[in-house]
């Protein structure tokens, strides 16, 4: 079997504090499966041609676009506790922390808003989104020559109080991590705890993409379309669970 490629992702803290804080830095993103699949139980109801036969309900826990979600990609986390939250007195929004992460570098704030005319202004009304904010780390990152990064939510997180935004980065031109996220809590303001999953960072190599789409024939598409069909349904897989009382 051909031995897969590792992409060597490297990240470079600036802040002395956080790069001792190892469980606070960029992780697999194995370690963040959700606690409701890993407690997720099987099911079994009668199977519909022999019922002394009890068949188990496939669920998302046996399925390879799920479990493959978490096989690629780094979770980025908060390095401490965030708050957020909107002023409707002097209509402002504002931030507070309880560290300074960017202590050597006065310019750089580890929260920024964004003016709603970059973006907010022109997202429909069922987004929810009251301001988009960034959160920059204390990471520089670098990737592969030819690699870029993808930036996406954390999956299955459901969170009420945040969304965060997808994007391409290349570490060529932007080695400074940064996430992108839209406040969507009706509440005036939310706290982002320290170690909580913000994104996730998916290197991957830049190839152009050719789509092209024809109409199906048996001469040309049949070994697709069957080519293992019987393997999967020839068998009593383990779904079952044979001679299995009903009730």
């Amino acid at each position: 079997m051909k031995k897969l490629r590792t992409i060597k992702t490297k990240y470079i803290a600036t802040n002395e504090e956080y790069f001792e804080a190892k469980s606070l830095l960029p992780q697999p993103i194995v370690k963040h499966i959700p606690q409701w699949w890993r407690k997720m139980k099987g099911t079994t109801h009668q199977d519909a041609i022999d019922v002394m036969w009890m068949k188990r309900t496939i669920n998302i826990k046996s399925c390879p676009s799920f479990i493959d979600i978490y096989k690629e990609g780094i979770v980025l986390l908060a390095p401490c506790d965030i708050r957020v939250s909107f002023d409707d007195v002097d209509d402002i929004w504002t931030w507070r922390s309880p560290i300074e992460m960017f202590p050597n570098e006065p310019a750089t704030n580890l929260v920024t808003f964004h003016n709603d005319d970059q973006m907010k202004n022109y997202l429909p009304p069922t987004s929810k989104t009251r301001v988009v904010f960034k959160i920059n780390l204390p990471l520089l990152v670098q990737v592969p020559k030819g690699y870029k990064l993808r930036l996406t939510p954390v999956p299955f997180q459901y969170n009420e109080d945040f969304k965060t935004i997808e994007g391409i980065f290349n570490p060529k031109f932007q080695p400074q991590v940064n996430i992108l996220l839209e406040y969507i809590s009706p509440k005036n303001e939310i706290l982002i705890k320290q170690g909580t999953p913000l994104a996730v960072h998916i290197p991957y190599k830049k190839d152009d993409i050719e789509i092209e789409t024809e109409m199906y024939n048996d001469k040309d598409h049949s070994k697709i379309r069957y080519g293992n069909s019987l393997f999967n349904k020839g068998r009593f897989h383990n779904s079952y669970l044979r001679n299995q009382p009903h009730f």
